[in-house]
């Protein structure tokens, strides 16, 4: 039975984010894939199998390890877990050791995950698609559980079942803006009292041909580039769409009693998130921009946090012609005066879209940025459009003291998140 809050604890309470795992296309580790960013090179490639399997040059950003990329899926050498989860537990061991966490003494009544996915393990379903074309000896490699590691809500069963997590485990489907809202409902979690500690985050594996193809038929991804790298180009006037990426970002959030009564050091208080939609069309946005510009202002005024207080924005910034406008539109509605001040970046241009998993990842470079006080570059910003005229930070990191964030993710179907987070302070 779950131990009894005290009577003496607030609610809501306060919610910190104590570690950070990360796998990007840059690097497998949290420390290197930054490094790398901040470098303003862009780590996307042409995915040349996939390239000839749709007859056109295609661009994403591939993990710098086979053994771990979606890419690899090979009929002679059938899958042994699907990408997404072996990403999901990867990162989480990486974010349980940033946070110091001691998984011996950790309560697991009180312990949970929120492990989201856009759509589920899509290189399990391929494999599995190909059984019937494989010989008996390749198919009898394929383990026959593969089929339940396909379930959107596998790698958060994973987690939980890997370190024994008897709080909640759930697994958010919200499109591109699952990663986020995947944080989202965690912090709600702890603030609410069900968990102390909730493993939360995302993973995406899908450098498939059945899933790069529907994007290719839906007219969103990036074409006619000069090279792999500079292919997505968000806010540019050149920008013709975005790449796919794959990776996974976890992220440890504990309430502020634990986080303090084992004298962990918080990257970040998080203050709090926002939920809207605009249904206008799956693939479109309404050109004023209406919801995502409420969204934001009722961000902060929940928070009681004005625009002159933000520092930066981690924008979505797809690279699309309607997104990038969309979102420009949304900040200078909702922040005024302020929209031209505050600094931003969109980093898809230099990892690619990782879908399911952007939220999350971006969110924990969000924090990384604010550590060190760096604003990560928009990479491939070379001509802006003059109808975007945002400070997003082209090609190179600016230093620049970040206490407050703003972090915004949005997904096909109308999906929009936004969350706040503040850098930690013990006076405060």
């Amino acid at each position: 039975m779950r131990p009894k809050l005290s009577v003496t604890e607030r609610f809501p309470r306060r919610v910190v984010i104590t570690g950070i795992g990360l796998i990007t296309p840059y690097a497998t580790s949290r420390e290197a894939s930054w490094q790398k960013l901040l470098t303003g090179q862009s780590a996307t490639c042409l995915l040349d199998d996939l390239s000839r399997q749709l007859n056109r040059p295609v661009a994403g950003g591939v993990i710098p390890n086979r053994q771990l990329s979606s890419s690899s899926l090979s009929d002679q050498f059938p899958l042994q877990q699907e990408p997404s989860i072996t990403l999901a537990l990867n990162a989480t061991a990486e974010a349980i050791r940033d946070a110091g966490l001691d998984m011996n003494q950790l309560p697991r009544e009180t312990a949970g995950c929120v492990i989201g996915s856009s759509k589920g393990g899509m290189a399990g379903f391929a494999q599995i698609s190909e059984l019937s074309r494989m010989n008996q000896e390749q198919a009898a490699h394929v383990p026959s559980m593969l089929w339940h590691q396909c379930y959107p809500s596998a790698a958060s069963h994973s987690i939980a079942a890997q370190y024994n997590l008897q709080g909640a485990a759930l697994s958010p489907v919200s499109a591109c803006a699952t990663g986020f809202s995947s944080i989202m409902r965690a912090a709600d979690l702890i603030r609410e009292g069900v968990c102390e500690t909730v493993f939360a985050g995302s993973a995406d594996a899908s450098l498939l041909p059945s899933v790069i193809g529907s994007f290719q038929r839906m007219g969103v991804l990036a074409t006619d580039f000069e090279t792999a790298g500079s292919a997505c180009r968000p806010y540019d006037r050149k920008r013709k769409g975005f790449v796919v990426g794959e990776g996974a970002g976890i992220l440890v959030l504990e309430s502020l009693e634990q986080a303090l009564k084992r004298n962990a050091i918080p990257y970040a208080e998080w203050l709090t998130g926002s939920l809207g939609s605009d249904s206008t069309h799956l693939m479109q946005f309404d050109p004023t921009a209406q919801s995502l510009s409420r969204l934001i202002t009722n961000t902060l005024n929940r928070s009681q946090v004005t625009p002159a207080e933000l520092d930066y924005i981690n924008l979505h910034g797809t690279g699309t012609q309607i997104n990038d406008l969309y979102e420009t539109r949304a900040i200078q509605n909702s922040l005024g005066p302020d929209s031209n001040r505050v600094h931003c970046s969109s980093l898809k241009g230099g990892m690619g879209h990782l879908l399911g998993a952007a939220g999350s990842v971006e969110l924990g470079f969000t924090l990384l940025a604010m550590r060190d006080n760096l604003v990560p570059p928009t990479i491939n910003l070379q001509a802006p459009d003059p109808e975007c005229t945002l400070n997003y930070t082209p090609l190179k990191p600016v230093s620049h003291e970040i206490k407050t964030a703003l972090k915004l993710s949005f997904g096909f179907g109308g999906h929009l998140v936004a969350g706040l987070i503040r850098k930690w302070d013990s006076t405060i």
